[in-house]
């Protein structure tokens, strides 16, 4: 049935009445957060959570190499909403000041009280906002900077917990991934390795490179040695015919083959490839794990090592020991 003139009418008037009730509540909201900003900046000094926090000896922040300023904003105003779930006054400023790090890393040109400000407008939107605007490689850095934010003055309270979780699961972050980015949040707050169960530190290393900037330098490299081997030092003039039997970083296991070599034989006067009897003999991993292979001083070395350790430093360490 065609709609007469009087009936478009009422319609208009009962639509306008609806936009009147919800600009009434909105303003309400807007009142009670400014009411609640107020409150915040009278309990807070932002100075002096700035100057603390620039005296973190932390590395370069990764959101410092995220150029979307929004996604940046939206990053920081996610972390900021931890707060708001504990208010406890000494929690409260401890994760201030970490955030205020990560902000003073970003380069945003925003004041931590503004975003702490617009963070209280979060909702179910910006979680998927967020999932569209932030490159995935950021999604675990965000939940290891949730996780030292929920437990940066001890065991984080179940609801903070709570909050984390369902950011995880926002972000598609699995319950193993959120286990191992725990082990590491721990390690970072303790920043003491050396307590890890060898399980715990293995996971830990798989993706510790991620997250060194958080990490003492010492700490991370008394860990990767702890997880060295010497399996194989071969001189040339005792280790004739020196073979590899595995690549560069190769994954080996305790048992396997990594090398040969002629035992008892010597070089025949003159010829190059040409050797007296001897012996070939075989050069076993002592353990599993990734072998690092390289030459000084006419010596073969192999050092079976974490997938993640680095080869340079490596070779310092057999020097050393050297």
């Amino acid at each position: 049935m065609k709609k007469s003139l009087l009936d478009i009418q009422q319609e208009i008037r009962a639509l306008d009445g609806k936009v009147k009730d919800i600009s009434t509540s909105i303003s309400q909201i807007y009142e009670e957060l400014d009411e609640l900003r107020n409150d915040k900046a009278s309990t807070i000094d932002y100075e002096r959570i700035c100057f603390m926090a620039s005296h973190f000896r932390f590395g370069t922040h990764p959101l410092a190499r995220l150029e979307d300023g929004y996604a940046c904003r939206n990053y920081l105003e996610m972390l900021l909403s931890l707060t708001q779930v504990d208010c406890g006054a000494d929690a409260t400023v401890s994760r201030l000041i970490f955030i205020q790090w990560i902000l003073l890393q970003s380069k945003l040109d925003i004041s931590l009280e503004d975003l702490l400000y617009d963070s209280l407008k979060i909702n179910s939107a910006s979680f998927g906002e967020l999932v569209e605007i932030l490159p995935k490689p950021y999604h675990s850095q965000l939940v290891m900077d949730a996780l030292i934010t929920a437990n940066i003055c001890g065991q984080a309270r179940e609801d903070v917990l709570i909050y984390v979780a369902g950011l995880c699961s926002v972000l598609g972050i699995s319950k193993e991934e959120l286990c191992m980015l725990s082990v590491i949040a721990k390690g970072i707050l303790k920043q003491d390795l050396g307590r890890m169960k060898k399980a715990d530190l293995r996971k830990f290393l798989s993706l510790a490179k991620d997250y060194e900037h958080y990490l003492n330098a010492d700490y991370l490299n008394a860990r990767f040695r702890s997880q060295r081997t010497l399996a194989v030092e071969a001189p040339d003039e005792t280790h004739h015919n020196f073979k590899w039997k595995v690549k560069q970083k190769a994954q080996v296991e305790k048992g396997d083959v990594i090398a040969t070599y002629i035992y008892g034989s010597a070089r025949l006067l003159g010829m190059r490839n040409k050797w007296t009897a001897g012996t070939l003999t075989e050069i076993k991993a002592p353990c599993a794990g990734t072998i690092f292979q390289f030459r000084n001083h006419g010596i073969n070395y192999g050092v079976i090592a974490h997938e993640n350790d680095n080869k340079d430093s490596i070779k310092a360490w057999v020097t050393q020991r050297k």
